[in-house]
Parts: structure tokens; C-alpha cells; sequence
């Protein structure tokens, strides 16, 4: 039922915008890949052996050569990876910018560190940023990252518990606009930010959360709006904590502020990355949430699913990640994208599952 109703909603999107990659009609099949050294024609002639038909890249490796090019010769569909919170290099700049935790910290665990959302000088020039990537590379879609707030969400096992997990941000950029946006203000008297958190999360916790979600989804809506209007045909893929509406207590929101139902409307896809090997879970859990974000959405979900080990020492093994393949592209799923291309290149036997899987699934 969930499939019908997902083809149903493919074919009643208007004219204009194209939801599916140019050669589709079936699923999208991606690969995530930051950086190449080698010759490009080769990467694409490898890519169409299995059945490639999106690329998700960084702008430094579309802008490389011949890449869009190549990209359109071969009919695969390029999507920009822009991040949006996540940015150490203006965070060294400027450190005023970090995101502040409920005990007062900065937003910063291992190598993720983020920029506090509500800065509107720092979010104009991301916009602007993007235009101008959309306007000299004119891909045929963005895919936002890190658009949310601050959780290393890469470590959260499934014993964690909610309260373990630090939410933010609670610097005075976002104090002061809850106050502006809610009329709710802390008491005078608390000391530091541990204080004012506090209070308001034991307080008006539903009306943060709600909040800062409504953050989010307006600054989505923002930037989709201002990429179409370069390009009315830009897809816009968004990439999605993989958490189901009740995990960590609806962490999702009230931790990552990403409210995917409000956040569909804005966007053609949703992409969880659902990389449930480094998360200490079944491959059966790929399924779970994409089903849940489906409900949720209506949308076109599109799971990213990991290739090799990361952040455990498990080895990751070749039917472990076919069995997890086949739960990405289990419907309501609108197709699976691997995280990422250097991890896949270097085991022929997963590149044998792909190909085997999905070369002719499209044609």
C-alpha cells in the first residue's frame, strides 16, 4: 500500500520539476564521492558498470574538468553535497559563531563542530554561497547537509538515552529570538547559559522544540526557494538524521530540530543516512526508517547507506551489506545512495552486489 501511494505521489507532482533522475523512472542509484585523483572518464565508464545514475559531490570535484560534462554524456543526474552548519574553517575565523549546548559548551564532539543556526549574517552568505554554486555549476540538484542543529549522531548508540544526548543551541543569537519569536524569556537572575537552558527545557521544552524546528525548516525553504528561482528545475535533496519519530524520546526534533513532515514540502527528496553498521544495527533497521520517514512525509526517500567500517572496528562484511542493500530499496524506498565511492572502489565483491542488483533495474 505504502508503494501505491508513493507512485501515486511521483505522478502527480506538477510539471517543471523532474523527481526522478533523467533516465528514470525507476530508482536512483547514487554514490557519495568528495574527492578524486584519477582520470575522469574511467570513474564514469565505472559508475554506468553498475548502474550508477546520481552522483552526490562536492563543488571543488563537479567544478574539476570535464566532470558536468561527463556527467550529462552519461545521463547521471549531479547533485551538489552543500553543508550548512558544519564549517571549521569559519568557525576558526570567527569562533563567536559556535553553537552553544545546554551545559554551556561549544557545539563540538570528535570532528563535528557547528555554527549556531540563527545567525543571519552567516546564513545570508551561505545562501549566497549556494546561488552562486547553483548559478557556475548549474547541477541538476543540491543536497543540504548538516542542516540542522548539532548532535554527532554517528556514536549515538541504541542504549543511549535521551538525556545523554546535549541539545542546543542556547547562545544569546538563539535566546534572544526565542524571546522574540515566543515572548518566552528566563527569569532574571540565572547564571550561564546551563541556567537558561535549564529553565526553559523544563519549562516550555515543547515550545523550544517546536521553535527551533520551525528554524530549520524556514531556513529549507529559503534556500530551496533561492536556488529555483536560478534554476526552476533544481532538485533538492536533503539529508535526514536517521532516527525514527520516537527514538531518544523524538530526538530527531527535539535534538537535531529537523521536523521532516514540515520539512517535505520544500524539498523532492529525503535522504536518512541510515548507516546502521557504525550505529550497532540490524540491517533491517534501513527499512524501518525509511518506512517512517515515508509516513511521515509522503515524500521521496532516498536511504544512504554505508559500504565500509567506520567508527567500530567490525568488519562490515559483503552479505551483511547486501542483506542492508536490499533492505535500502525495499519500498516505499525511491532508490539507495552509497556512502561513499572510495569505500566501494575498493572491494570488488560489494561492487559485484551493486552491480548484479541494480546495472539493468532502471532500463
Amino acid at each position: 500500500m505504502l508503494w501505491l501511494a508513493f507512485c501515486a505521489l511521483a505522478f502527480s507532482r506538477p510539471p517543471g520539476r523532474c523527481l526522478l533522475p533523467e533516465k528514470g523512472g525507476g530508482l536512483l542509484i547514487g554514490v557519495k564521492i568528495y574527492d578524486h585523483s584519477g582520470p575522469l572518464p574511467e570513474l564514469f565508464k565505472e559508475w554506468a558498470s553498475i548502474g550508477v545514475n546520481a552522483v552526490f559531490v562536492s563543488p571543488a570535484l563537479a567544478a574539476r574538468d570535464n566532470f558536468r560534462d561527463l556527467a550529462r554524456e552519461r545521463g547521471i543526474s549531479l547533485f551538489l553535497i552543500l553543508p550548512v552548519f558544519f564549517n571549521p574553517e569559519e568557525l576558526k575565523s570567527d569562533p563567536g559563531l559556535y553553537a552553544l549546548t545546554d551545559r554551556g559548551e561549544r557545539a563540538k564532539e570528535d570532528w563535528v563542530e557547528f555554527v549556531c543556526p540563527t545567525r543571519s549574517e552567516y546564513q545570508r552568505r551561505r545562501i549566497e554561497w549556494i546561488k552562486t554554486l547553483v548559478r557556475e555549476l548549474d547541477p541538476d540538484g543540491i543536497s543540504l547537509d548538516f542542516i540542522r542543529y548539532f548532535v554527532f549522531w554517528e556514536m549515538v548508540y541504541p542504549e543511549r538515552t535521551p538525556e545523554s544526548l546535549a541539545n542546543s543551541c542556547f547562545d544569546r543569537s538563539c535566546l534572544e529570538k526565542f524571546e522574540k519569536d515566543t515572548g518566552i524569556r528566563p527569569p532574571p537572575g540565572l547564571e550561564g547559559t546551563a541556567a537558561a537552558a535549564g529553565w526553559i527545557m523544563a519549562r516550555h521544552g515543547r515550545e523550544w522544540t517546536e521553535w527551533k524546528c520551525g528554524v530549520i525548516t524556514n531556513l529549507v525553504r529559503i534556500i530551496a526557494a533561492a536556488a529555483r528561482a536560478i534554476k526552476p528545475q533544481l532538485l533538492v535533496n536533503i539529508h535526514s538524521v536517521p532516527w525514527r519519530q520516537k527514538d531518544f524520546g523524538g530526538a530527531i526534533k527535539v535534538i537535531a530540530g529537523q521536523d521532516l513532515a514540515a520539512l517535505a514540502p520544500s524539498v523532492d527528496m529525503i535522504s536518512p543516512m541510515v548507516y546502521w553498521h557504525m550505529l550497532k544495527r540490524k540491517p533491517t533497521w534501513v527499512h524501518e526508517v525509511v518506512e517512517d520517514v515515508f509516513v511521515q512525509t509522503k515524500n521521496r526517500v532516498v536511504p544512504s547507506i554505508q559500504v565500509g567500517s567506520a567508527y567500530i572496528s567490525d568488519k562490515l562484511s559483503v552479505e551483511e551489506f547486501r542483506e542492508a542493500l536490499e533492505e535500502a530499496i525495499r519500498p516505499p524506498s525511491g532508490g539507495v545512495i552509497f556512502w561513499n565511492w572510495d569505500a566501494l572502489a575498493k572491494e570488488p565483491a560489494k561492487k559485484a552486489v551493486v552491480a548484479g542488483r541494480l546495472k539493468n533495474r532502471n532500463r
